[in-house]
Parts: structure tokens; sequence; C-alpha cells
């Protein structure tokens, strides 16, 4: 390869990279959800556990969870504060890590607090709802419907029960 050809190759690939940087740096914000801390949260109806229903009807994970009991309009009405986990657990395994953290808080505090799983293989129409991209999210709502937190990614179980236990004092 003369030096020419070299130089143009390599002017070519430096373009290219800097064009797929530039481009990325732009979307970086497209793929935060569109629902934001301090707004209301979308009263939304996601699918749940009917009596007699099949819980893969709801969600793709291996084993069933009890996350699926309310539905997000339900809570809005009933002034009721609540925790919302979307996550796909049939191919992120961050997402089963998560809902397992967040199976525990349900247990530790029970009918003082919702706790839901909106799978996105099964309730993909809530997921464009709330401008969800990319899993696991992990909402907190206050009584009042208004967003408290947001947790990007897999959370210490720690961190959302301080976030719960502020939501309930």
């Amino acid at each position: 390869m003369s030096n020419l050809k070299f130089l143009r190759f390599k002017a070519i690939n430096y373009t290219v990279y800097v064009l797929l940087v530039s481009a990325l740096v732009a979307c970086s914000d497209s793929f935060k959800p569109e629902v934001s801390v301090g707004v209301k949260a979308p009263a939304s109806s996601n699918k749940m556990i009917e009596k007699g229903a099949d819980w893969r009807d709801v969600c793709s994970m291996d084993i069933p969870d009890k996350l699926h009991k309310w539905q997000i309009s339900d809570l809005r009405a009933k002034n009721k504060p609540y925790l919302v986990v979307f996550g796909t657990p049939q191919h992120c395994t961050m997402c089963v890590d998560q809902l397992i953290r967040v199976a525990s808080l349900q247990e530790k505090y029970g009918d003082r607090f919702a706790f839901l799983h909106v799978d996105g293989y099964r309730d993909d129409a809530v997921w464009v709802e709330w401008g969800i991209k990319g899993e696991p999210w992990t909402y907190i709502v206050g009584a009042d419907g208004i967003v408290q937190n947001i947790f990007p990614g897999p959370t210490d179980g720690f961190l959302m029960e301080q976030a719960i236990n502020k939501v309930l004092e």
C-alpha cells in the first residue's frame, strides 16, 4: 500500500471514528427514560396475574415471582406508594438479580409498600408509556404518584430500602 493510500485509509478511519463517537455522545440522553424524578408517574395498566392464570403470561422469569399482584393505576387511585422494576429476566441476568433483591424487600415491608415487576417481553406497552430503554430500571413512587427515586441498573438493596423508608416517613 502506498503512503498516499495509507494516509487516506487512516483519514477515513479517523473520520468514521469521530462521527461514531459524536453520534453516541449526542444520543446518550436517548437512553434515559422519559419519566423522571419529581414528575407524576403514568397511571399504567400493567399486566397482573389473575386468579387461576399462569404466571408465565406476565413474566419471562424461569421461576414465578410475586411482583405481579398490583396494577399501577390501582395504586395511584389508592394513594399507595410503590416500587416498580422494569426488566426482562429471560435475557437479562442483572434483572434477575434486581428482582431477587426487590422480592426480599417485599417480604420485609409486606402491604405497607407495593412492589411490582413489569416485564418487557410481556408488557411492552407500559415500557413505551414510561419511555424505558435498556434495563433494569427501578422506580420508587410516593403515595401522591410522584417519582421519588430512579435507580438505573442493578441496585444495592440497602439503597432501595433507604428510599422506601424516606417515602414511608
